[in-house]
């Protein structure tokens, strides 16, 4: 039986249709931060145990939109930008465990399938979406 290759599937000989090339991945984007304050209460109600809420600021929520450009360590993908780009927009929040400040990200939503393989590898909770990100641009209004 013929060894199969790839990082994550679909594995093949060649290893060319992994979706995904191996780790380290890198990332470099253009991103939109929106920081504001809710009730603590709301927040504690996405966070699973053994995470509450930080004792510091709560109540802080931020929403990022991301223009991202990924690549591995060979940078293949920056050959065709379809397997390089992406946008994603998720939401942080404030959380304490074993007495430490953390961020957790509750929701993220990404367009394109790699980026929710990878992110789920990563542990994050990446589902499909639609997301645009208005930027200025010097000869516009």
């Amino acid at each position: 039986m013929a060894t199969v290759r790839g990082f994550l599937h679909p594995k093949t000989a060649t290893g060319r249709s992994s979706l995904i090339p191996s780790p380290p991945w890198h990332y470099s984007g253009d991103l939109l931060t929106v920081e504001y304050r809710t009730d603590p209460a709301r927040v504690a109600e996405l966070l699973p145990e053994p995470l509450s809420p930080a004792a510091d600021d709560p109540g802080a929520v931020a929403i990022i939109w991301a223009d991202w450009q990924s690549c591995s360590e060979s940078g293949e993908e920056l050959l065709d930008p379809v397997r390089a780009q992406y946008k994603e927009c998720f939401v942080v929040v404030r959380c304490s465990f074993e007495g430490r400040t953390y961020s957790r990200c509750v929701y993220i939503w990404v367009d394109k399938d790699f980026a929710i393989a990878r992110g789920l590898h990563q542990g994050y909770p990446k589902k499909l979406g639609s997301i645009h990100q208005t930027r200025p641009h010097p000869y516009g209004p």
